[in-house]
């Protein structure tokens, strides 16, 4: 894990209180002084700061995140170019399939859902739209990996404390670079993906945490360097997404789609 003794204290304080409210509705100054640790002068200051700049609500006694935390987040989502070009893929393939189809990018070593699509009423998303997992449990996440240079992902695992893993996972992901068949896992214990190959683009299918009531299967999004980018990932029940339908079904419009959506990037 990288040092921390260059980080600002009041920012990192300003972070736990921010953090502490996302998870919930709205606190009061005294349970957030309890929760965080952080004084109450403290914490008073804080919010009415946030408040001042309308990134708090305040109800009587009580303060909640507002929406402008929203606003912001989806200002930073339109910029990226993929988010743009994906969002028409995305909603055709979730058409086709009537699954759950996400869009997943690289972040500081997560796998960030930028956008998620479902004809269903309840998304069967490992996490819902604008949530974070580490990118080496994420199907998409992988699918990603799999496709950047071995010192990045190494750099990577060590960030995250996972260098007893390195060896293991980096192998892995060669594995999605170069194995020819899917491989259906049928137990969670086997693995936490398959690998296989389509008309150029490998995929990744996952099985276990936080995948256990889910299947999943993911193509990267890559660029002019064949270095990924990003990665549709789609999910569904094990009784919807399974042997012959994932891999001769979704798989395919999955290539299809990820194809469409470089050939368009690179245009650009």
């Amino acid at each position: 894990m990288s040092g921390t003794s260059h980080h600002v204290k009041s920012v990192r304080k300003l972070f736990r209180i921010v953090e502490t409210l996302e998870e919930r509705e709205s606190m009061g100054i005294t349970e957030l002084a309890r929760e965080t640790g952080i004084a109450k002068s403290s914490v008073y200051k804080y919010l009415d700061t946030l408040h001042h700049l309308g990134f708090v609500t305040k109800d009587e006694s009580s303060y909640a995140l507002s929406l402008r935390w929203f606003q912001v987040g989806r200002r930073v989502r339109e910029r990226r170019d993929v988010f743009q070009v994906a969002r028409s893929e995305l909603n055709r393939l979730a058409r086709r399939t009537g699954e759950t189809v996400s869009l997943v990018v690289e972040e500081d070593g997560y796998a960030i859902y930028l956008s998620q699509v479902s004809e269903r009423e309840q998304p069967a998303g490992p996490v819902a739209e604008g949530d974070r997992i580490p990118a080496p449990i994420s199907v998409g996440g992988k699918a990603v990996l799999s496709y950047r240079p071995v010192k990045e992902v190494e750099a990577l695992l060590a960030d995250q404390e996972l260098t007893d893993r390195a060896e293991q996972l980096v192998s892995e992901l060669q594995t999605l670079r170069n194995q020819r068949m899917v491989i259906e896992r049928e137990s969670p214990q086997d693995g936490t993906f398959s690998a296989g190959s389509f008309m150029g683009h490998r995929h990744v299918v996952g099985h276990d945490e936080p995948y256990q009531n889910l299947h999943s299967i993911a193509v990267p999004v890559r660029n002019a360097d064949n270095y990924a980018i990003a990665a549709i990932e789609v999910s569904g029940s094990k009784d919807s997404l399974y042997g012959r339908r994932l891999e001769d079904e979704i798989a395919r419009l999955l290539v299809n789609a990820s194809k469409s959506i470089e050939t368009v990037l690179l245009s650009r």
